[in-house]
């Protein structure tokens, strides 16, 4: 059974793994062939201890964000980790400042988080994220405030 911390640990780890090329196919013997060491290079980009509850149920999801577009006001009741795979991103949760999140880049969001601002932070180019959910099975990750 996966505990809270092992499942985030992997669900973290995707996003650089979907982006690196590993070079261990191939034939060890040749001279070129790039040592294990030089082929894998994890980076955390986050570390988030999750709060108790009934983890049951993740996802993980893609958002592109055209250039200037914004998402409205929302809460999520699950808990949230996202990753910048291209472009910017401004962020506002709760009472907090505006954070603008660049390529590479990741944010937490606890259960019950109000995302008062999330748009592209290009009018030319635009976004990609990679959002993950992890919540209790039965519970919406996204709801409209208006």
């Amino acid at each position: 059974m996966l505990t809270r911390q092992t499942l985030l640990a992997f669900l973290l780890a995707l996003p650089i793994g979907a982006g690196m090329t590993l070079a261990l196919a191939g034939d060890p013997n040749q001279k070129n062939a790039p040592q294990k060491s030089e082929a894998l290079k994890r980076t955390e980009v986050l570390s988030q201890e999750l709060p108790k509850a009934d983890y049951r149920k993740a996802s993980l999801i893609t958002i592109d964000l055209a250039p200037g577009a914004e998402a409205a006001k929302h809460r999520h009741d699950v808990a949230v980790v996202g990753y910048v795979l291209e472009g910017s991103v401004e962020n506002q949760f709760d009472a907090q400042k505006l954070k603008v999140y660049k390529q590479g880049e990741a944010w937490y969001e606890p259960p019950g988080t109000v995302h008062i601002v999330a748009r592209n932070a290009s009018k030319t180019e635009r976004a990609r994220l990679l959002v993950f959910y992890i919540g209790e099975e039965g519970k919406a990750p996204t709801t409209a405030i208006k």
